[in-house]
């Protein structure tokens, strides 16, 4: 009967040490399955946050090409009416206009060390 007994406390026992080792694993696995759906999901997340990263970028970047080619459509029509009121000045003062070529010429001569 003392036999019957420990071998029923010991049964009782190895059963109780493998529940306990189930339900210590159970929440780690569990764990462990949400730490792993949760990189899926942040693995998800990062390839569209990189789409639309991608999108944006390909977005900003047209219309910084649309701005600057507005900028130089501007600057080009500002070129052309500085060098035609030039002209102008040239035509209407012809000998004013050679005495400044003149001079800067001569200031742009001694500046690049031509001396002469």
């Amino acid at each position: 009967m003392a036999k019957e007994m420990i071998q029923d406390a010991s049964n009782a026992l190895s059963k109780e040490v493998a529940n306990m080792k189930k339900s210590d694993i159970s929440p780690i696995r569990e764990d462990l399955e949400t730490l792993r759906d949760d990189a899926m999901t942040l693995r998800d997340d990062a390839r569209v946050l990189g789409r639309d990263l991608k999108v944006e970028g390909k977005k900003q970047l047209s219309r910084a090409e649309e701005k600057a080619k507005e900028a130089m459509e501007v600057a080009r029509e500002r070129g052309q009416d500085q060098f035609a009121e030039i002209a102008r000045f040239v035509q209407s003062n012809p000998g004013q206009s050679l005495a400044i070529a003149f001079v800067g010429g001569m200031v742009a001569s001694m500046f690049l060390g031509r001396r002469g």
